[in-house]
C-alpha cells in the first residue's frame, strides 16, 4: 500500500484521550495507566488546555518517592509536541522523526476566522503504533 500524503491525522490518531489535572498524584496516575493499558497521560491546565504529559517512565522515576504527595506537576514533561487533527499524516511523521518522539498529542487548535488562537485542548493521540499500523495495511 502507498500511504496517501493526502491522509490527516484526524484519519489514523486514536480518540478518547485520558487527561487528567496537574493536582493528579502519582498514585491515581499510576492506576489509570494500568488499568486503561495506555502509555502515557496528558496533563491539563485550569482551562482544560494541555499542560503536560506524564509517560510511564516519568511514573517508575518517582517508584522511591511519596506517590501519595508527588503530582503530575512534579513529574511531567512540560514540552509536548502537538498537532491539529487536520495536518496531513506526513507532517506528523516528519515533527515525531525530528523530535525523536513516540506520539503526538493531537489538539483542538489553531486559529479562528478571526485569525485568534483558540484554546490547545486534547482530543486524541496519534502514537509509534498508529503509524506502523497504517504502514502494515494491505
Amino acid at each position: 500500500m502507498d500511504i496517501s500524503q493526502n491522509l490527516k491525522v484526524n484519519d489514523v490518531m486514536s480518540r478518547g484521550v485520558i487527561t487528567m489535572p496537574l493536582n493528579t498524584t502519582v498514585k491515581d496516575m499510576a492506576k489509570i495507566i494500568a488499568e486503561s493499558h495506555v502509555h502515557g497521560i496528558c496533563i491539563t491546565d485550569e482551562f482544560g488546555e494541555i499542560a503536560g504529559m506524564v509517560s510511564e517512565t516519568d511514573i517508575i522515576k518517582a517508584f522511591n518517592k511519596d506517590i501519595n504527595k508527588v503530582t503530575a506537576e512534579d513529574i511531567m514533561s512540560d514540552k509536548v509536541a502537538t498537532i491539529s487533527g487536520e495536518s496531513y499524516i506526513c507532517d506528523a511523521v516528519d515533527i515525531m522523526v525530528k523530535q525523536k518522539i513516540h506520539r503526538l498529542v493531537i489538539v483542538l487548535g489553531g486559529k479562528d476566522n478571526a485569525g485568534l488562537s483558540l484554546p490547545k485542548r486534547p482530543v486524541g493521540i496519534l502514537s509509534a503504533t498508529d503509524i506502523i499500523n497504517l504502514m502494515a495495511k494491505d
